[in-house]
């Protein structure tokens, strides 16, 4: 199967998981008010973002060494990432501590975020074996439980808190599945019997805090509308930025998924090869993410008004204002997926730390009175940054090996 057929039923799958992740949004957000579904996103953003620190960086040094690590260090280095995170939570909760935000939702999502350990392993399992069926499908299996949860919830007239609760029970049997087939993965590579003797902790840190800062530029903004602009409009941004993840998802599940082993290879085999792949892949994931953004802009409050409801519509100049940023996005999650050498790694965390600051500090200096403008401003500041960065440290760095 070559890459752009691999590339299209990767990317066919997690249209398909998008589509079930918006209509979960869509049913909560219909189901609840506008400030309660703001609530329960802010929860929901802070226990992804605490699972990605904790768990995704140990994946891709899984990744690097074919699945050649000793679980028991593997166990450690998770556990002490968690805590890093959870600690980290706890400590932004209690500095921008809001009236409307709900405690009981928050820690109802903390088993929520252990589960996503075992989603996250089924997923690294898959991509080790370059398991391209495997890859597209994952996704598509753990969002159609989180859509039956929710069904059943507002078929039921559940409350909030049941979220989280139903999520975690629905969701223990795949990571069970995922954390089993991680065990059977990594029979792929011949060479290297022995795993790395480099710390598995100061190995996957670099790519634990870059993964993190990924996923926050998708759920900052939400984490930071909270104690800005309040519950409500929180829910509004968050209705905006469902729309755009599912978007985000075709370079996602290109160049972060389905050519992830792909580029730790040939950053360790064929740097020049890499370097072209990236070119290649960030040119035309500039021209797709304009392309799409320039066709949905004129229908973006007809968009939120329908899927939504008719509150959601005054929300339709932040999606316009951040469909203009599509290309840019794009573009900027391709380059930087390529950034896997050790060398590369430590060096993008640095970048990707300096984007984030643009981002979190940017309406914090622009203050509420301006209201999304600027959360809008540090989302553009901080994806252009990361865009140059990557460029530079691609195309004019020399890695090491």
């Amino acid at each position: 199967m070559t890459v752009w057929r691999q590339s299209g039923l990767v990317w066919f799958g997690a249209l398909i998981a998008a589509g079930m992740a918006l209509l979960t949004q869509i049913l909560l957000a219909r189901h609840f008010d506008t400030a309660l579904f703001g609530a329960l996103s802010y929860a929901y953003a802070i226990a992804i973002l605490i699972s990605t620190f904790a768990f995704q960086g140990i994946g891709e040094v899984a990744i690097r060494h074919g699945g050649r690590l000793d679980p028991r260090h593997c166990l450690r280095s998770a556990a002490g990432f968690f805590a890093v995170a959870t600690l980290g939570a706890l400590a932004w909760i209690l500095a921008v501590g809001n009236p409307e935000t709900k405690p009981v939702l928050l820690g109802s999502f903390l088993p929520f975020a252990v589960v996503q350990i075992g989603l996250i392993a089924g997923m690294i399992a898959f991509q080790i074996d370059r398991k391209t069926i495997g890859i597209a499908l994952w996704p598509v299996g753990f969002q159609s439980v989180r859509l039956t949860v929710v069904i059943g919830i507002v078929l039921l007239g559940g409350a909030a808190i049941t979220v989280p609760i139903g999520w975690t029970i629905g969701l223990v049997p795949l990571a069970i599945f995922g954390l089993c087939r991680l065990r059977q993965a990594g029979e792929w590579r011949t060479r290297e019997d022995k795993a790395p003797r480099a710390s598995i902790t100061r190995s996957a840190f670099p790519f634990s805090a870059t993964r993190l800062l990924e996923f926050a530029e998708i759920q900052m903004p939400i984490v930071l509308a909270m104690p800005l602009l309040g519950a409500a409009e929180t829910g509004r941004i968050t209705a905006s930025l469902a729309i755009i993840q599912g978007l985000l998802l075709l370079p996602i599940a290109i160049f972060q998924r389905l050519l992830r082993p792909r580029f730790h290879e040939w950053a360790r085999d064929d740097p020049g090869r890499l370097r072209r792949s990236a070119l290649i892949g960030t040119g035309s994931m500039l021209a797709i993410g304009a392309g799409l953004g320039l066709l949905a802009r004129p229908f973006a409050p007809e968009i939120l008004a329908r899927l939504f409801g008719p509150e959601f519509a005054t929300a339709a100049s932040f999606l316009d204002s951040i469909l203009l940023l599509l290309p840019i996005w794009f573009a900027s999650i391709a380059i930087n997926a390529t950034l896997v050498s050790r060398r590369l790694a430590d060096l993008r965390l640095g970048t990707q730390v300096v984007g984030v600051a643009i981002l979190v500090m940017t309406p914090l200096i622009m203050g509420p009175s301006l209201g999304t403008s600027g959360i809008i401003w540090g989302m553009v500041g901080s994806q252009c940054f990361l865009l140059v960065s990557g460029v530079t440290l691609l195309f004019f760095d020399q890695p090491k090996k």
